[in-house]
């Protein structure tokens, strides 16, 4: 009985650590990109705290009141459908066999476009040279999270 309760203790201790990893890196991803919705003019910021309704804030702010957006420089997608490109990303993985790839692709694909957007009117360059880290950072948010927390952008 013993080893039962070093192992259930041993199981919650990682479970905390878990937990807490899991919560400052929720913190560290809703304070950056409310200071890069704050500093892009959105005045729905505060949407990044909220799961779901951030990819929403993300894409809204991406599509910049425009009709259709662009994807790769040639896909144009309308912005209505843009915006709620997080609705097929969650139905995807039901899918039997390829869609947790689909799901994962499609990510890539509308994130890192959103990205690859808001890197270019925030510093101010091409969205063709904000391509391979836009796209990146759809795939591992984290370097999204690093660049809104580090760079120098005024809130409006």
């Amino acid at each position: 009985m013993d080893d039962l309760a070093v192992v259930i203790a041993v199981l919650g201790a990682y479970l905390m650590v878990i937990v807490i990893i899991g919560l400052a890196f929720y913190v560290l991803s809703s304070l950056a990109h409310m200071k890069a919705l704050k500093a892009l003019g959105y005045d729905k910021a505060w949407m990044a705290w909220i799961p779901f309704a951030q990819q929403y804030a993300l894409a809204d702010a991406a599509a910049a009141n425009q009709e259709s957006v662009t994807l790769f420089g040639t896909l144009s997608v309308p912005a209505v459908l843009y915006k709620f490109w997080w609705v097929v990303w969650i139905i995807l993985p039901f899918i039997p066999i390829v869609g947790s790839f689909a799901s994962t692709i499609w990510l890539i694909v509308f994130l890192g476009n959103c990205y690859v957007k808001i890197y270019a009117r925030l510093e101010g360059t091409s969205e063709q040279e904000q391509q391979v880290i836009g796209y990146l950072s759809g795939f591992l948010s984290i370097i999204a999270v690093i660049k809104f927390l580090v760079g120098k952008y005024n809130t409006k």
